[in-house]
């Protein structure tokens, strides 16, 4: 079983959220209650307190530096559209996406449009516009898909979709074709694995994942870890996760792989 590990790109900077969304004050908010309950320290409080005040939210070139080290050849969404707390829109992350792909990592959509085709073709139409890429793949924001999805991402004409996650985690499925489209169930989500806060339990779950995933004979391991995460001061437990993860697949033996490989793989009958 070999490792796909990709980053969805939520967030860009602060100012996008200013008179836009509520995404700063609910941060705040939440937390609070995570400080109140024991979640977090009073130190990483008062980090995110001033967190909004540093501009810069992404942490794409920190996790890069992160992936180059361990050779992941991940994969980066970027949104096109705004909604749902993503709202930096297609022109914000036209130098990022640039940035990405000559550090040698592969890019994607971010997608918000999941129900109607000619909508869904815009952001496929217009990340095409400006990335580097002939062939290119899709998760959704929040992983929303109805049972028509798939099909129309196919229609669109995207290359993979890795939008389907089973948010008890019971369900491990292989990759499979829906028409000329190649779907990736996704497995573990960092925001799943560490619902409680506790980097502990997320090391047994995440570990519990990953034999489940090798026992149902899947080929691959799809993992899923938000760029903005990567940050010592307002999110140690996911940080430290993210550092820990790396060193257990690389000490556990695992190969990392990027989903185009992988579509190479079973296309030739190379997968195992």
């Amino acid at each position: 079983m070999k490792i796909i590990i990709s980053h969805d790109v939520d967030h860009i900077d602060v100012m996008e959220h200013i008179f836009t969304d509520l995404i700063v004050e609910k941060f705040w908010v939440r937390s609070l209650l995570e400080l109140l309950s024991g979640k977090i320290r009073f130190n990483t409080f008062i980090n995110r307190l001033v967190y909004p005040f540093q501009i810069r939210y992404h942490r794409i070139q920190e996790v890069m530096i992160k992936d180059k080290q361990y050779h992941i050849p991940s994969t980066f969404f970027f949104g096109m559209k705004k909604g749902l707390g993503m709202s930096y829109g297609s022109e914000k992350a036209v130098s990022l996406i640039s940035e990405v792909e000559n550090s040698g990592f592969s890019v994607g959509v971010h997608g918000i449009e999941y129900k109607e085709i000619p909508l869904m073709l815009e952001e496929y139409n217009l990340f095409g516009g400006i990335s580097n890429e002939n062939k290119f793949g899709i998760r959704m924001h929040y992983v929303r898909y109805d049972k028509n999805t798939f099909e129309k991402l196919s229609d669109c004409g995207y290359y993979f979709d890795t939008s389907e996650f089973d948010k008890e985690q019971k369900i491990f499925k292989k990759p499979y074709k829906v028409n000329s489209m190649w779907e990736f169930p996704l497995h573990i989500m960092d925001g799943y694995v560490l619902k409680e806060g506790d980097l502990e339990y997320g090391k047994i779950r995440t570990e519990k994942i990953i034999k489940q995933c090798r026992d149902n004979g899947l080929p691959y391991c799809v993992i899923l870890f938000h760029d903005s995460y990567y940050n010592e001061k307002c999110y140690p437990v996911e940080k430290k996760w993210y550092d820990w993860l790396l060193d257990y697949l690389k000490n556990s033996g695992y190969e990392f792989i990027s989903y185009e490989e992988a579509i190479k793989e079973m296309e030739t009958g190379h997968g195992e």
